[in-house]
């Protein structure tokens, strides 16, 4: 069985991915924060992203694949860019792909799509129509110092998913639980992207690791879609009440900041190389719900499962 070491199970998509990838790999899990346990997976914590670090867990773990969730792994929609200012990820992940490709161990980095901006839509790998803010600049740093090394693959996406219960609401609990109180009121509707289901995109980094894929990716949803469509969609999927918002005002001039304007991605490059589509955001949503009731919930948070294995065994 081979080794999988996921850095980053405070995120979505390295919660999800390490969830996924568990019941077909030996899966190491690392955090830098709370302690986090997932069914079927070796989690413990980190202090620090250091040269002495990043050797330690590789020369531990031994892994063939490394997936790494760092800063760029966050949703744009929901990511707090003040949180790019708490510690350098440019100088993180040089260490950590630098032991890898040093263990000879094959690397993957989860981008964001928040790279780009309009007025472009559907963006291609090489697309020119660049986010100029500080965060976004410090995206493509941190892909910089990744496609240094050989064996490496950078997979620009926008998540959605459950977040661990350890770590409280993450963006798609608060949504469900504000249609439920139906006080959902907030409006932007001039932001898009392509989001995609962090389950789909376990399952489609996978299938890119075993044809050995290196360089960059996109990898997103079928749809271009606005936060607002999208928790429209949600509460359709979910059973709520659609809330009914009112109509955008026409734009004079050009949204401007980090992911305030079009991050949609094409996804051309990857269909072809793998010779698959991309999930609608219908079925992502449907796949979301049915994660509620058919174990899913529990696998990503091992303490219920915990707990009622002892119950039985009393």
């Amino acid at each position: 069985m081979e080794t999988v070491l996921v850095i980053g199970l405070d995120t979505v998509a390295g919660a999800n991915i390490a969830t996924c990838l568990s019941s077909r790999y030996r899966v190491v899990g690392l955090t830098s924060t709370t302690p986090v346990s997932i069914q079927g997976c070796e989690t413990h914590t980190y202090l620090e992203d250091d040269v002495e670090t990043a050797e330690h867990w590789l020369s531990l773990v031994r892994p063939q694949w490394v997936v790494y969730c760092g800063i760029a792994a966050h949703s744009a929609w929901s990511i707090d860019p003040e949180k790019f200012a708490t510690k350098d990820p440019v100088v993180a992940v040089r260490n950590w792909v630098n032991a890898a490709e040093l263990h000879s161990a094959r690397f993957t980095h989860i981008s964001s799509d928040a790279i780009f901006t309009g007025p472009w839509m559907f963006h291609e790998e090489d697309c020119q129509g660049q986010c100029e803010s500080e965060q976004a600049e410090l995206l493509r740093a941190i892909e910089r110092e990744v496609s240094l090394c050989d064996n490496t693959l950078i997979i620009r996406t926008n998540v959605f998913g459950w977040n661990p219960a350890t770590y409280g609401a993450g963006e798609i609990e608060n949504l469900v639980q504000t249609l439920e109180a139906g006080s959902y009121s907030k409006l932007d509707c001039y932001r898009h992207a392509t989001p995609l289901l962090a389950t789909d995109l376990a399952a489609i980094i996978e299938h890119a690791y075993q044809e050995r894929l290196t360089g960059i990716f996109h990898v997103a949803g079928g749809e271009r879609i606005s936060p607002v469509e999208f928790v429209q969609r949600l509460a359709t999927t979910f059973g709520l009440t659609v809330p009914v918002l009112p109509r955008a005002t026409v734009l004079n001039e050009r949204t401007t900041g980090f992911a305030n304007g079009e991050t949609s991605l094409h996804t051309r490059k990857i269909r072809r190389a793998l010779s698959i589509s991309m999930p609608m955001l219908d079925d992502g949503l449907q796949r979301l719900f049915d994660q509620q009731h058919n174990g899913f919930l529990n696998r990503l948070n091992d303490a219920p499962v915990r707990q009622y294995e002892q119950e039985i065994a009393a």
